[in-house]
């Protein structure tokens, strides 16, 4: 590992995780703080119904009062009288039934405005999860790249499973100079290439013979590839015509196999050849250079396309605070370690090996995190305090050596300015923090490769 504690000994993540810490926190800070939204929004909506149906008690009660009022002491045989207190009861039971309406009415804006401010906290957690993994693979991700020609372009897809439970699909922002931009022939990549494959032959016995296969003309159709296994479809046309698609699987020995492909994209998979000896050297060494050639791509994630947490659309997650706790809960350890190890008290500090003698040091203060978190309610704040900064995470206002009163001041100007929506709201419905400039993410884990000599 290139990458060391501030007390020099070895940090087993070969990532910037300072970098990444400041934007985790962030994205926990946004995902409480749209709970935050979405907990008011919802209180306030209850409360408006309870209101309501108070009022409406009370309102039918004063018609009550109304009723026994005009017919309690009209005598027997008083026929004016009685159609007289017939209008006053009717009258009034029209002015309870308007009221009722107004106030229904008035309850469903005010539900209307609540849903609304729900639907865009779930907004402000998904563009949180982007934002973070657009530039970040936390430690014990996985990741798998799927590539697909068409006869202009390739268009590509990043699936990123993480340790927090979410699944993220993100599109690929291919280089128009990046040699995966336009579609590729297999010769591009490796030649000559030959294997053998199964053949009809004989004029009168029909039998299956080995004969050789020239593969460098035909076309990369498609390739998906995560840590240990791939595949890789090649096809005569770019995405048309028949092929072949091989299997890799490389998770305990080298497995490659390989099914023909039909004109109409369908795969033969019912019998499978094992490839073996020279054809699978040749496969995978065609493998390797498709792998290595597009590896890069994997940080060229952009605009998340979907995601789930728990086999749910982030856009309808209830609880914004259990996808944070788990951001929060995955990060505390490593944060405590490197507090620990770091040598100076309030200080998070990593080292990078440079080469001849140096080292590259990134740090950053309990005070800076404490910062970020402190937009938040006090009751929201404890999330954080599995990271054991030395400040005042879990109370109401920062004490003396914490953070100060002129930095508390901007960050609660800064909390306004961040309003989930501009209908009129309780005070306190905010999400978001700034976003850090963009970074190039770093991929915890090797391509699908297999060791030198297998």
């Amino acid at each position: 590992m290139s990458r060391v504690y501030g007390d020099s000994t070895p940090f087993p993540h070969d990532i910037d995780y300072i970098h990444m810490l400041r934007d985790g926190i962030d994205c926990s800070v946004r995902l409480l703080s749209a709970q935050h939204a979405m907990r008011v929004a919802q209180e306030r909506a209850e409360a408006s119904e309870r209101a309501m149906r108070a009022e409406v008690n009370d309102l039918n009660a004063l018609f009550e009062r109304v009723q026994s009022a005009a017919t309690r002491s009209i005598s027997e045989g008083m026929d004016r009288a009685v159609r007289t207190a017939a209008q006053i009861v009717a009258g009034a039971r029209g002015v309870v039934d308007g009221a009722v309406r107004d106030l229904e009415t008035q309850v469903a804006i005010e539900l209307g405005q609540s849903g609304n401010i729900i639907d865009k906290a779930r907004e402000t957690t998904a563009n949180a999860i982007d934002h973070f993994l657009e530039r970040h693979a936390p430690p014990d991700s996985r990741l798998c790249l799927q590539l697909m020609a068409s006869p202009e372009a390739n268009v590509g897809h990043v699936t990123i499973d993480t340790p927090h439970g979410i699944t993220a699909v993100f599109g690929v922002a291919i280089p128009a100079t990046h040699a995966w931009a336009r579609p590729r022939r297999v010769g591009d990549l490796l030649q000559p290439i030959e294997i053998h494959m199964p053949k009809e032959s004989g004029w009168l016995s029909k039998r299956m013979e080995m004969a050789p296969l020239k593969l460098e003309r035909f076309f990369i159709s498609d390739v998906t590839f995560s840590e240990r296994s791939g595949v890789l479809r090649l096809r005569r046309g770019a995405g048309s015509g028949t092929g072949y698609q091989m299997r890799v699987d490389l998770e305990k020995t080298v497995n490659l196999s390989i099914c023909p492909v039909r004109e109409d994209g369908g795969v033969e998979e019912q019998r499978p050849l094992v490839l073996e000896g020279s054809d699978r050297a040749t496969m995978l060494s065609l493998w390797q250079n498709v792998v290595q050639s597009s590896y890069d791509l994997l940080n060229l994630r952009r605009r998340m396309v979907s995601a789930t947490f728990g086999e749910r659309s982030l856009v309808e997650l209830d609880s914004p605070r259990v996808l944070a706790e788990a951001f929060i809960n995955n990060m505390a350890p490593v944060v405590v370690e490197i507090s620990r190890r770091s040598g100076a008290p309030g200080e998070l500090v990593l080292r990078r090996t440079l080469g001849e003698g140096r080292r590259e040091e990134t740090y950053c203060t309990h005070a800076e995190l404490l910062e970020k978190i402190m937009v938040l309610p006090p009751d929201l704040r404890v999330a954080f305090a599995g990271f054991n900064l030395s400040g005042p995470v879990m109370s109401g206002r920062p004490s003396a050596g914490g953070v100060s009163a002129e930095v508390e001041s901007r960050l609660e100007r800064e909390a306004q300015r961040l309003s989930l929506t501009a209908l009129p709201a309780p005070s306190g419905l905010t999400a978001g923090v700034g976003s850090n400039p963009p970074a190039q993410s770093h991929v915890a884990r090797p391509p699908s490769v297999p060791p030198p000599g297998e």
